[in-house]
């Protein structure tokens, strides 16, 4: 993927991605078992354009929070979320699941599909705290009220 609309560098191509654009690209690839690869073209005298840096440094700091939620993670056992996207990871004793909420909903109850698994504990990964949840048949509500968001995902 490219920054702005140029795999290379281009004086005049300003077209850039906004970092909101981008972590949610990284975090729908990895929900899907794949890499990103983040196309950065440097200019004839080998330097990085500034909105390449800014970007990169915000998406970093998103990771420095986030990261567990994508690095080792495995695709996504859900086919479709509508408000945003899962990753998962298998330990010895359960599964993690990680949920990317794009959209928040209205009333700030997020509703997981079809979950028929024992679900243990539910927690922000960005405060530690931990989220009311209830079992609604084979879905689960997780109540997200007073989750602050990072603009991101």
């Amino acid at each position: 993927m490219t920054m702005n609309t140029s795999w290379g560098y281009k004086h005049y191509d300003q077209n850039w991605k906004s970092t909101e654009t981008l972590v949610q690209y990284l975090t729908d690839i990895a929900s899907k078992g794949g890499n990103f690869l983040l196309n950065v073209g440097p200019t004839a005298e080998g330097n990085i354009p500034g909105p390449s840096i800014e970007r990169l440094k915000e998406m970093g700091k998103w990771m420095k929070t986030n990261g567990e939620s994508i690095y080792g993670t495995n695709a996504s056992p859900f086919f479709k979320l509508l408000w945003g996207r899962c990753t998962q990871k298998d330990n010895k004793e359960n599964t993690i699941l990680y949920f990317h909420v794009f959209q928040m909903p209205e009333d700030g109850i997020l509703v997981v599909p079809g979950l028929k698994n024992k679900v243990i504990r539910v927690k922000s990964l960005k405060s530690g705290n931990p989220l009311d949840h209830e079992r609604a048949g084979e879905n689960i509500e997780i109540d997200l009220n007073g989750i602050v968001s990072d603009n991101y995902n």
